[in-house]
Order: C-alpha cells, then sequence, then structure tokens
C-alpha cells in the first residue's frame, strides 16, 4: 500500500515541475521557483525509484 502511495506522490511531483517548466509565467505569479523546478522533478523520480525497488525486495517475502 505505501508503494502504491510513493508512486502516486513521485508522479504528481513530476507533473507540477513539468508544468511549472511549461507555464514559467503563471508559476513566477504563484510564487515557484522556476529554475529549482527540477529538483521537485529529480525528487518525485527518487520516490518512484524508490517505490520501484521497494516492490521487488518485497516481491519474494510473500508466500
Amino acid at each position: 500500500m505505501a508503494t502504491n502511495n510513493l508512486i502516486w506522490i513521485g508522479l504528481f511531483c513530476c507533473l507540477i515541475a513539468l508544468a511549472i517548466q511549461l507555464f514559467p509565467d503563471a508559476a513566477f505569479r504563484a510564487g515557484a521557483d522556476v529554475n529549482s523546478s527540477w529538483l521537485v522533478f529529480g525528487f518525485g523520480i527518487f520516490l518512484i525509484l524508490v517505490a520501484a525497488f521497494v516492490a521487488a525486495s518485497s516481491r519474494g517475502d510473500r508466500r
């Protein structure tokens, strides 16, 4: 269950970061730092990878 949440949160972070890059004027008016949006994208990728590793490691524990 936690793996599913990590994937969704990671995907949400990636989508938000890409939206900031696509609409920099609106993001700037909303208070987002356009130059740092790639950090949010990287964090989203990190969460997705962690979820994949957790899912792969727990796959062998099921009986």
